[in-house]
């Protein structure tokens, strides 16, 4: 049996020459406003050493549900080419449509579930509205880069260090100041990297109350 110290000494070796990962080899990367407010639903893309591979079984259905007069949730990410489910979770009818480049469709007044999901070819971010109820707004999201995530209700997301030592990042959020079709850059380095912490801070412009989907539609383009 091996001793601790020994068994330490492996793992530190086998760390050290790249066989093994450290347990702890994350970077806890926290997207803030201007005004140092938490930015939680900010999407992130960013370069990475390695790939998953695809694998072949069944497409999984993302979901897009509406609860209480609202897309839930209200920003989702789904890789490209993927299908999406429009369950209606409300107890009255709803009438889900985009005009959008990366995906134009309308789903027809209904209650429950639509016949059929919807396939996501096109990257790009999809903005939905109800033709019933116009202030209901939600974002899907169509990634052809995989590594993408966002950031939870503190605004926080963990980046692994399979990462090269300049990492660019790209950064989409609804409310961003630069408008629903762009992105902020930022590029990470090493250093960067070996803090428990990165902090980057977007810039976002507040949505007026009850803002219109058809409002929003014409600030996409």
């Amino acid at each position: 049996m091996l001793t601790l110290k020994l068994r330490s000494f492996l793992i530190l070796s086998l760390c050290s020459a790249g066989l093994i990962e450290p347990a702890f080899s994350q970077t806890r990367l926290k997207i803030v406003d201007q005004h140092n407010d938490p930015l939680p639903n900010a999407v992130i893309e960013y370069t990475a050493k390695s790939s998953s591979v695809k694998s072949s079984a069944e497409d999984p259905i993302y979901i897009m549900d509406q609860i209480d007069k609202q897309f839930a949730p209200h920003v989702l990410i789904v890789p490209e080419g993927s299908l999406v489910s429009f369950p209606n979770s409300d107890d009255i009818r709803h009438h889900v449509y985009s005009f959008s480049a990366a995906k134009t469709f309308e789903l027809k007044l209904y209650a429950g579930k639509p016949k059929s999901p919807l396939r996501f070819d096109k990257e790009g971010v999809v903005v939905m509205g109800c033709n019933i109820h116009d202030s209901m707004v939600g974002y899907i999201y169509v990634a052809a880069n995989e590594h993408t995530i966002m950031s939870d209700e503190k605004g926080e997301v963990s980046l692994t260090q399979d990462l090269p030592l300049q990492t660019q990042l790209k950064i989409w959020h609804p409310n961003s100041s630069v408008g629903l079709s762009k992105h902020r850059e930022f590029t990470i380095d090493q250093a960067m990297l070996n803090k428990p912490e990165i902090t980057l801070m977007i810039n976002i412009d507040n949505p007026e109350p009850r803002n219109s989907f058809e409002e929003l539609n014409l600030h996409e383009h």
